[in-house]
C-alpha cells in the first residue's frame, strides 16, 4: 500500500507542477496507461481490476471533455466534445461485454491522439505561450 501512496504522491505532485500544456497529453497518457491495464485484465479474467482501470479511464475522459473551452476552441472543441462521448461510449460497452478488441480500438485512437497533444504542448511550451491548444 505504501506503493500506492508514493505513485498517487508522485502524480500529484507532476499534476500540481504542470503547465496547462502540459497537462492535456498527461491525461491522455494515463487514460492510455488505464486502457491497456484493464485489456490485460481482461485477458487474466481479473474483472474487479478491470472495472477500477475503466473506471479511472472514464473519469480521465470525463474529464477531457470537461476541460474544452467552447467559445476558444469552436469547432476543434465540437469534435473533441463528440469523441471522447464515443470514448466513454465504447469504454462503458468494453466493460460490461470485455471486449478487449474494442478496448484496443479505442486505446489506439487515443493514443495517437496523445502523440499530437504532446507535439502541439511542445510547440506552445517551445514559444513560451501560456495558452494551451485551442481545444481545451
Amino acid at each position: 500500500m505504501t506503493g500506492q501512496r508514493n505513485a498517487t504522491a508522485y502524480l500529484e505532485a507532476k499534476i500540481l507542477s504542470s503547465s496547462r500544456e502540459e497537462l492535456v497529453p498527461l491525461l491522455y497518457e494515463h487514460l492510455c496507461a488505464n486502457l491497456r491495464r484493464a485489456a490485460a485484465q481482461i485477458e487474466a479474467g481479473d474483472i474487479e481490476g478491470k472495472a477500477a482501470s475503466l473506471d479511472r479511464a472514464t473519469g480521465i475522459v470525463f474529464e477531457l471533455l470537461a476541460s474544452l473551452d467552447f467559445e476558444a476552441g469552436g469547432d476543434l472543441a465540437a469534435r473533441l466534445a463528440a469523441l471522447y462521448s464515443f470514448f466513454a461510449s465504447e469504454i462503458s460497452t468494453a466493460s460490461r461485454t470485455m471486449d478487449r478488441q474494442r478496448l484496443d480500438r479505442v486505446t489506439n485512437m487515443v493514443a495517437s491522439l496523445h502523440e499530437a497533444w504532446r507535439h502541439a504542448a511542445a510547440q506552445v511550451t517551445g514559444r513560451g505561450r501560456s495558452a494551451g491548444p485551442q481545444g481545451t
